[in-house]
């Protein structure tokens, strides 16, 4: 850190010019990046799900399930002069191998006779959010036809995804900017996180533009870097904008207050960036594109958001000198108005370390009983109940209730032919309950035999993963069973299975980085702990929200009857990386504290009291930062919202105000056990 202090400070000119020289580079590389990601999928690739649809595409050259549904409306000949018009428009759009319509296909229409759907199979290989795009736009003004399935939906999910990364946050700057104003009182001072936060952010989407040359990266992941990215970046920078306007008040040389603020708050930013990326970058160990990007997109945004905030940001405040405080909004000291509080940050510590075993049971209580609305949680997957209601692939699937003869749940196998008896499977399958009807066997080209099951459970309902798993136990060995429902058994399977990897090395990793920024072997374990119980009280709240009427009111949209499956994964990478951000911060206070104090108590009353209001304020802006994507049209990205919106406000209040200092308090010196920072003096 004195190497680096002595670098910003002394050629700021410097390390200002060539960060002008990247920011040109990363604009014209960042500039692509959106038309280069792919669209959701959290698919196993290696799942039996997968490997069906593959195995039935090599042989017959489309699809097994439909991907485009068109819904035409009309009554009597109309209607079916309609159907027959729509599905030679749609046989003549490129991606699509083959077309089903009412003429061959009476289940096709609706119970009422209004209404009746065009199916559309893809080509082998087709890309689904292509062909979405061109149905989409083929049938979007004809009157009378809906489009929707899986390749629209998948289109429409991607092109709202982009909209909301490219619109929330924009509107979230102005909220940002009155609430950092309030913080800091200056312009000047208030423009710089915003300043970090751009370059952090354009940095990043040019290195994902460069990674889509070799891997591929999720749609998602660009809005992790637009909501984290503007949180971290305003984060580290009111750490090291506070303790550089605290250093320049108390030191009449910028010199040593630029040095001061790297060995202090400096050095705690660089742990809380390795941290949060160790966090995040845990998640490439599942298969799942999307788990996958988000872990490499969000690991890349907490490097960058650091390493932004100790290069760029020192050298512009070198340059700035006292003109950070430059066009206040109303008069204010030099200093940190935030580091320099008392009053209520400095009363509630005292508090809570004269009544800590109350204050530790206030604050467990509320965590467990946040954390118990997450028990029996039901896990489901993103599909076209995502969009909003005026969506036309919305529209479409809740439609399909209209038409009784099409099964809610349809499955096919690729089943070995010398090992199937074709008669006993098929009443194998029959005999299972929730099971309609069965095509087959047939046989495919490939010497297979081809089984389709029809059933009448939701395919993304326990009804129809039971389903699954009674149908898999009646196919012979080597048997391949493909299907959205068996999709959905898959995509689970491989995130419980991953889960427990994942778990592990973000909790290892961030003890070992925690040991070594506190040397203390205790810390990182309580730290741990609390991390834990706030990501469980965050995905608590999570399902508050989404599964009660005023809950899905409150944030605009319809009961879930689950969270998506992908929702506490990233909600514990993020949470707990975020969590032991905040608690290094803290920590490292306390430390620094405990070298003059008097008292343990006295170390701990005036760490929280000088990173009290510092945090709250820290947490308000990323809560807001991220918490702007709760207006987003997308189901999944307003549960992602709440789930890291929650933990972080959560943490920087209960935890931070009331159970860290109580267990350091109850705990004494034992806390900073084995490690050597001078007790305190009394």
């Amino acid at each position: 850190m004195r190497a680096l202090a002595r670098l910003t400070y002394l050629r700021a000119g410097i390390v200002l010019g060539i960060t002008a020289v990247v920011l040109v580079a990363a604009t014209y590389l960042a500039s692509g990046v959106f038309d280069r990601v792919e669209p959701f999928d959290i698919s196993d690739p290696d799942s039996e799900g997968v490997e069906a649809s593959a195995a039935f595409e090599s042989v017959t050259g489309r699809a097994a399930e439909p991907g485009v549904l068109l819904l035409v409306s009309g009554d009597g000949g109309d209607r079916q002069a309609s159907a027959s018009t729509a599905a030679r428009a749609l046989r003549s759009l490129p991606g699509i191998a083959a077309v089903s319509s009412p003429v061959s296909d009476p289940s096709l229409i609706s119970a009422d006779g209004t209404r009746s759907l065009v199916l559309g199979y893809l080509d082998e290989g087709a890309s689904r959010v292509e062909v979405g795009d061109a149905v989409d736009d083929r049938f979007e003004s004809t009157p009378g036809v809906l489009a929707g399935g899986t390749a629209v939906a998948a289109y429409q999910v991607g092109l709202r995804s982009e909209n909301d990364t490219r619109e929330l946050e924009i509107y979230a700057a102005p909220v940002l900017l009155a609430l950092l104003l309030l913080v800091f009182s200056t312009v000047v001072a208030a423009m710089l996180p915003l300043v970090v936060a751009g370059l952090s952010i354009l940095m990043t989407f040019a290195a994902l533009r460069l990674i889509t040359e070799i891997d591929s990266i999720d749609l998602f992941a660009l809005q992790t870097v637009t909501g984290l990215g503007v949180g971290l970046a305003i984060d580290y920078s009111l750490f090291i904008l506070a303790r550089y306007r605290q250093e320049v008040q108390s030191d009449a040389s910028y010199e040593r207050a630029h040095l001061r603020v790297l060995q202090t708050a400096g050095r705690t930013v660089a742990f809380s960036s390795l941290t949060v990326a160790t966090a995040l970058i845990a998640l490439v160990v599942f298969p799942q594109p999307f788990l996958h990007s988000t872990g490499i997109a969000g690991a890349l945004t907490a490097i960058f958001a650091g390493l932004t905030a100790l290069l760029v940001l020192p050298a512009i405040l070198a340059l700035l000198g006292a003109s950070v405080n430059r066009f206040a909004i109303q008069p204010k000291p030099i200093g940190d108005p935030i580091s320099e509080a008392g009053g209520f940050w400095r009363r509630l510590p005292r508090l809570v370390c004269r009544r800590p075993v109350p204050a530790i049971l206030a604050g467990a209580i509320t965590m467990l009983l946040l954390s118990s609305q997450a028990l029996g949680i039901e896990l489901t997957t993103p599909d076209a109940r995502e969009l909003p209601e005026d969506e036309s692939a919305r529209l479409v699937a809740d439609s399909l209730s209209d038409f009784p003869d099409v099964a809610p749940t349809q499955l096919f196998a690729v089943v070995p032919a010398s090992a199937a008896d074709g008669t006993g499977l098929r009443a194998s399958i029959e005999s299972v309950e929730g099971v309609t009807a069965v095509e087959g066997p047939k046989p495919l080209a490939s010497g297979s035999l081809q089984v389709f099951v029809s059933a009448d459970a939701d395919p993304l309902s326990a009804a129809g993963q039971d389903l699954v798993d009674e149908v898999r136990d009646r196919l012979p060995d080597g048997s391949l069973l493909g299907g959205r429902a068996a999709e959905q058994a898959d995509q689970r399977s491989s995130i419980y299975g991953f889960a427990p990897v994942v778990i592990a090395i973000v909790v290892i990793t961030n003890l070992l980085l925690l040991a070594a920024m506190t040397r203390s072997l205790v810390l990182p374990v309580l730290a741990v702990l609390v991390n834990l119980l706030t990501v469980a009280a965050s995905l608590g709240a999570v399902v508050l929200v989404f599964t009660t009427e005023w809950g899905a009111a409150l944030v605009g949209t319809d009961v879930q009857s689950g969270i998506d499956l992908s929702v506490p994964v990233i909600a514990f990478a993020i949470g707990f990386g975020l969590s032991t951000d905040y608690g290094i911060f803290v920590f490292a206070r306390i430390r620094e504290e405990r070298a003059s104090a008097r008292t343990e108590e006295v170390a701990i009353v005036e760490g929280v009291a000088a990173t009290g209001r510092l945090i709250t304020a820290s947490a308000v802006l990323l809560g807001v930062a991220v918490g702007a994507f709760v207006f987003s049209d997308l189901v999944i990205v307003k549960e992602f919202a709440v789930a890291i919106a929650f933990a972080v406000l959560l943490d920087a209040t209960v935890v931070r105000a009331l159970l860290i200092p109580a267990m350091l308090r109850l705990l004494g010196r034992r806390a900073w056990w084995p490690g050597r920072s001078p007790p305190p003096a009394g």
